[in-house]
This record gives C-alpha cells, sequence and structure tokens, in this order.
C-alpha cells in the first residue's frame, strides 16, 4: 500500500506543477479572451498523454521487497487440480509446486519411512512363514498321523463303543514329505489318496470324553489351512514327531492314544512340546505378516493426506491473490501505469 499512495502524491505533485504552468500562461495572457488558454491546457493534456502511452508499463507484486523498475519475479495463480493430482502419485510433488519444500521433504520423508517399514515386515513375515512351513515338513508326518486314526479308530470300536466303519487308510512310505517340490505326479496323486482316506475316518470319530465329533478334517496337503490346523487343533497333535507311543509292548492302549485327554487345571498332557512351539511361530509370523499389511494402509493414507494438503495449499494461495491497475513511478521519476497484483500473507 505505500507504493500506491505514494503514486498518488507524486502524481498530484506533477498535477499542481502543471496547473502553475497553467497559471502562469493564464497571467501572461490575461488580456486576451480564454480561448488561447484553453488551447495552452489541452497541448499540456495531450503532451502528458503522449508520455504516458509512450513509457513502460511494469509489473508490480505488492508484498515483495519495493523496487523501482520491472520486477524480475511474478505469482501466478495455481493448478489445483494438478496439485492434488502431482501428491496423489508422489507425495510432496504437489507440495514442491506449491514452494512448500518443507511440506514435500516431509511428505516424502513419510513416504519412504513406510516403504521401508513395510519392506521389512513383509520380508521378516515371509521368512518366518518359509520357517514354520518347514518345520511342519519336518516334524509334522501325514503318515503318523494317519497310523494314529487307525489305531484310534480301533480304539473306539473296541472300547468306546464305537461305530467306525470308514476303511483304515493305507500307509505311504514312499513319498519324502520334507520335500514335496520335487514329487512325482504319480507320488502327488498317492498322497492326495491317503488324505481322501484320513477325512473319511475323521468324519466317523469322535472324542470319548465328550462325545463330540472332530472339528475339523485335515486340509490338502500344503495348503495354507493345512499349516493352521495340524498347530491349532488337538486332535492332530499325535503327527508331532515328539508325541508319545499311543501303545505299549503289549500292544495294548496308553492314555496318550486320546490327545484331548483332559489333565489336571483343565490342561492337556498328552500334547507335545513341539505342537505348541509350532503354534507359537505360525501365530508370530501370522502377526507379523498383518502388522504389514496395516502398514500398507498408511501408504495409501500418505498419499491421500499429501494430495489434499497440496489441493488446499494451492486454493489458499489462489485466494490471496489480487489484482489491480494504477500508475507507479520509474527510475527518473516519470508516472508509469502498471497492472498490480496484491499477495496477501
Amino acid at each position: 500500500m505505500t507504493r500506491f499512495w505514494l503514486a498518488i502524491f507524486l502524481f498530484g505533485c506533477v498535477s499542481n506543477t502543471q496547473a502553475q504552468s497553467i497559471e502562469s500562461v493564464q497571467r501572461t495572457t490575461s488580456a486576451s479572451s480564454s480561448e488561447p488558454f484553453d488551447a495552452v491546457r489541452a497541448g499540456f493534456s495531450a503532451q502528458l498523454r503522449s508520455e504516458i502511452l509512450q513509457w513502460p508499463s511494469y509489473f508490480v507484486l505488492e508484498g515483495a521487497p519495493e523496487s523501482f523498475g520491472p520486477t524480475a519475479g511474478t505469482e501466478h495463480t495455481r493448478n489445483i487440480p494438478l496439485a492434488f493430482g502431482l501428491s496423489a502419485v508422489v507425495p510432496g510433488a504437489g507440495q514442491y509446486y506449491n514452494k512448500q519444500y518443507v511440506k514435500a521433504g516431509v511428505a516424502l520423508a513419510l513416504e519412504a519411512a513406510v516403504i521401508t517399514g513395510y519392506s521389512i515386515l513383509r520380508t521378516r513375515g515371509i521368512d518366518a512363514e518359509a520357517a514354520f512351513q518347514a518345520t511342519a515338513h519336518h516334524s509334522w508326518s501325514p503318515v503318523k498321523y494317519a497310523s494314529w486314526l487307525n489305531d484310534y479308530a480301533s480304539y473306539l470300536n473296541n472300547e468306546r463303543g464305537g461305530n467306525v466303519t470308514a476303511p483304515s487308510v493305507q500307509l505311504i512310505t514312499s513319498v519324502d514329505f520334507t520335500r514335496p517340490e520335487s514329487w512325482t505326479s504319480s507320488e502327488k496323486a498317492a498322497v492326495s489318496a491317503m488324505f481322501s482316506q484320513i477325512r473319511a475316518i475323521e468324519r466317523q470319530v469322535f472324542h470319548p470324553e465328550t462325545g463330540a465329533a472332530f472339528s475339523h478334517q485335515i486340509p490338502d496337503f500344503a495348503a495354507q489351512q493345512y499349516y493352521e490346523l495340524i498347530g491349532k487343533y488337538f486332535q492332530f497333535a499325535p503327527g508331532w514327531d515328539d508325541y508319545s507311543e499311543w501303545k505299549n509292548a503289549q500292544g495294548e492302549f496308553t492314555v496318550a492314544i486320546d490327545p484331548e485327554h483332559t489333565g489336571p487345571a483343565d490342561s492337556k498332557p498328552n500334547v507335545s512340546g513341539s505342537f505348541y512351539q509350532y503354534a507359537r511361530d505360525h501365530a508370530d509370523a501370522q502377526d507379523t505378516l498383518r502388522e504389514a499389511s496395516r502398514i500398507s494402509l498408511l501408504f495409501v493414507f500418505n498419499h491421500l493426506l499429501a494430495a489434499i494438503d497440496a489441493a488446499v495449499s494451492a486454493k489458499l494461495h489462489n485466494d490471496r491473490l489480487d489484482t489491480s491497475v494504477g500508475l507507479t513511478y520509474d527510475g527518473p521519476g516519470r508516472p508509469a501505469p502498471v497492472a498490480r497484483l496484491r499477495y496477501s500473507f
């Protein structure tokens, strides 16, 4: 505003000087009619108009440092959709477009932190998942579980009044369950057939203490549910390599024939340590992968937040711009028409 009032003041001074000149001419020609005076005044006005039209115009940014003559930089309105889109793709890009360099750095640093955190947790979770799968292949045997299930069906029929009619599982010993990636087509078919026989018995057996049927049936080998169930439900405990023998030397069933036998304080004394350790390892791996998934949501949130911030900042910038037209003075002190852009902080 200082420049505006200075322009008005100087313009007034010029007008006053012109008026004094005209008044002097009027005194020297007082004996004459008013026509010569009108001619002189018109001449001054024409000369002033001619000079103004010939002088250069200047673009002045109010709010910037005061200077005479043409200004080097200008402020333009900003494209709001562009600012939004830039930060939606790369957080910080829209802030850089808005010349908010600190915000741009913060948004970009947050993006890098989210990507790094996600990558670390995701890799850790995948490694843990591979580890518990390897443990399952080496320490939990479908053949041992099937052997127990055959004996368990006999135990229910002979000692618990059961009526299990499903045929016994045909055990396969020629397949290496620790290396499923090396199985041939015939080996895969043999495993699939054995698992179907296992499920047929599981549908008929029950828990002696409660009389409840088995709640789950074994999924296909190496399926996601396969790895979960063998360390979650006690009915699968006999498949672990450290599970106690369920027959003694005389061929009689021991208490270990029932993996869900309840001990003191509702404990399950027949369930081995490998079952519980595997359950913890499996849960830890899944928790890590879920945490990585939650961090991935921060990735989306950071893009959205940065995009909204960039759009709002561009809008506020545009709202602070105001244009006007007026007069200013150049170095020699001559008035010049200006286009004035006012920027409100």
